[in-house]
């Protein structure tokens, strides 16, 4: 069988289906005829026992009455007929196409024609009769004349044949059309397939510009839509990872192109730096550590490795300690800093740390995209289970376009700022990661030329919670 099995291995899909097709209707056939010609056979049988239903039934009676009044016996009833009286006028004349009389193991005990008197019948002619009974007791068998007779059974067996005939042509037919049909099919599920494979050997080449063609709306339509939305997705993600190299680079080119000019300079004059120089090397190597971290945060984040403490922090003392300091760059930025803080609002359950991040992130994305003059305003009040902090400023606004995508990897909305004024553009999409670590959710509306505000949903404390973990 093991050929068998690499035969069927090896085989196109489309031929698969039309073998199994041809088989199918094959063996449906050949049962279709089977059943065809046993039907036919019974149905000869349930005639003749109908057109002699009458004859038959009379017979029935008499000589079931013999056999009891000849005490449970079948002596003498070859003679039966030619003496009783108890024979109507209706049984003298279809004397002429008689009936024949077995017992109950088969061995005729009347024929019209002695000769057959003392055989016994086959057990097939046995099971077409009529059976005889006596208290609920099996005592014989009557048959028409018809089954002795050969022309009953050639006509029978001629009939079979056709209905035969006509089953192997309908089988044959129905096995060609099925062929046709499994090739019809079989092209109608190959080509979408193939596309597929062909692309999926394009994905592996990198190429994901050419949608799979879809078609049609079943279960391969769907696995066409899918695929085509993956290698989108695919594509759009490897973009942003080649977006992100290439900003990478571009961040850290910076501060250290400064510092290897510097350095080569001072080591040309042979000179010693001086504090002003060594503390603009000191600025450039606190940015690139800086934007280091933000690259190890955003890894951690990704991966799935960030771990947080989080207690129950008392977010009025908690801010305090820094609003001064966010105060203080807002008025070097000749803007207004607010703070509002909903009576109701005593604590919120989140890691000191990461909430502290969050927050200045926020806070200082709205100062560096607010004009001077301009007003950034912070909330903090309960909703429902959840702690809510707001930032909200009348700044440059984020046009609809650049929305969606601000939540992304060094995805800068106003272009033409450079990283001393615009940040390394990893500040939202870090601060986007540490809110979903704590199970919230961070959402922006904003009007181009009118402001922004960005709110975040951090879920309350809750001790039952809390204690089943």
């Amino acid at each position: 069988m093991a050929w068998v099995t690499n035969l069927v291995i090896n085989m196109k899909l489309s031929t698969k289906i039309s073998v199994l097709m041809v088989c199918m209707v094959t063996v449906s056939g050949l049962l279709v005829g089977f059943l065809s010609v046993e039907t036919t056979t019974k149905s000869f049988d349930e005639y003749i026992l109908k057109m002699r239903e009458v004859q038959l039934g009379e017979w029935a009676d008499n000589y079931t009455k013999y056999y009891e009044n000849n005490n449970n016996s079948w002596e003498g009833v070859e003679y039966y007929r030619h003496y009783s009286t108890a024979i109507t006028p209706f049984m003298i004349v279809s004397s002429k196409s008689s009936v024949v009389l077995a017992d109950r193991d088969g061995f005729i005990l009347y024929h019209p024609e002695s000769a057959y008197i003392g055989k016994k019948l086959s057990e097939e002619i046995m099971r077409r009769g009529l059976y005889l009974q006596s208290h609920n007791e099996f005592i014989g068998v009557l048959l028409p004349m018809d089954y002795f007779d050969p022309r009953f059974w050639a006509l029978e067996e001629n009939f079979a044949q056709k209905v035969a005939k006509a089953a192997v042509k309908g089988t044959f037919f129905t096995s060609l059309f099925a062929v046709v049909l499994g090739l019809a099919m079989s092209q109608h599920l190959v080509i979408p397939l193939k596309s597929l494979t062909s692309a999926v050997k394009r994905m592996a080449k990198n190429h994901f510009d050419e949608p799979l063609p879809v078609y049609s709306n079943d279960e391969i339509g769907e696995l066409s839509t899918a695929f085509n939305i993956m290698a989108h997705e695919i594509d759009e993600n490897m973009r942003l990872r080649r977006q992100m190299f290439a900003d990478i680079s571009h961040e850290l080119r910076t501060p250290l192109t400064v510092l290897g000019s510097k350095l080569e300079m001072t080591l040309e004059r042979n000179e010693p730096l001086d504090p002003v120089e060594t503390a603009m090397l000191y600025d450039e190597v606190i940015r690139l550590k800086g934007l280091v971290q933000e690259l190890q945060d955003l890894s951690k984040l990704e991966a799935g490795q960030v771990v947080l403490n989080k207690t129950l922090i008392d977010f009025g003392a908690y801010f305090s300690d820094f609003f001064v300091l966010l105060a203080a760059e807002a008025e070097d930025r000749q803007i207004t800093l607010t703070m509002e803080q909903s009576p109701s609002v005593k604590y919120c359950y989140a890691d000191s740390q990461r909430l502290r991040q969050i927050v200045l992130n926020l806070v200082n994305n709205a100062l560096r995209y607010t004009p001077e003059g301009g007003e950034v305003s912070l909330r903090a009040f309960e909703e429902g289970d959840y702690f809510v902090f707001e930032v909200e400023d009348n700044g440059v606004g984020i046009s609809e376009d650049d929305l969606p995508y601000i939540f992304q990897r060094f995805y800068r909305a106003d272009k033409s700022r450079d990283r001393a004024t615009g940040g390394s553009g990893l500040g939202l999409a870090i601060t986007k990661g540490f809110v979903e670590a704590h199970q919230g959710t961070i959402t922006v509306r904003s009007t181009l030329g009118k402001g922004t505000i960005f709110t975040v949903r951090l879920p309350q404390y809750h001790e039952k919670e809390t204690t089943e973990k």
